[in-house]
């Protein structure tokens, strides 16, 4: 083998272990949570719904999670008086209760434990 001949061999595995070294390695980020399917997301946080006025369509299903360390309710109604639309329990985090709305209209709703915490839910 001559001198020449084992230049390009060596020139050549260097530069190949060279390729294999600055290859950065691969990050994987966790995808965020996914929003419920089909519909929209109420978060019950600090003793208040968000978005306490939420618009939807006909047909669309709405979760809230509760991200409080106390139990809530979704019970629909107003001034603390249900009118049996829905009622949802929402236990300790990470609770959560779905209604889907196949009528058009408004829909406010409290938390019968803490009626001061309201929302209201609008159907086109």
């Amino acid at each position: 083998m001559t001198a020449l001949t084992r230049f390009a061999l060596a020139a050549t595995a260097s530069l190949a272990l060279l390729a294999g070294c600055s290859a950065a390695p691969a990050v994987t980020t966790p995808a965020a949570p996914a929003a419920p399917a089909g519909g929209s997301a109420v978060e019950v946080s600090g003793f208040k719904f968000a978005p306490a006025t939420l618009e939807v369509a006909k047909g669309t299903k709405v979760t809230w999670t509760n991200k409080d360390t106390t139990k809530h309710t979704v019970t629909s109604g107003k001034d603390g008086t249900s009118d049996s639309k829905f009622d949802g329990p929402l236990n300790d985090a990470p609770g959560t209760f779905s209604f889907t709305f196949n009528e058009a209209g408004s829909f406010p709703y409290f938390c019968s434990i803490h009626t001061s915490m309201v929302g209201t839910v609008t159907v086109k």
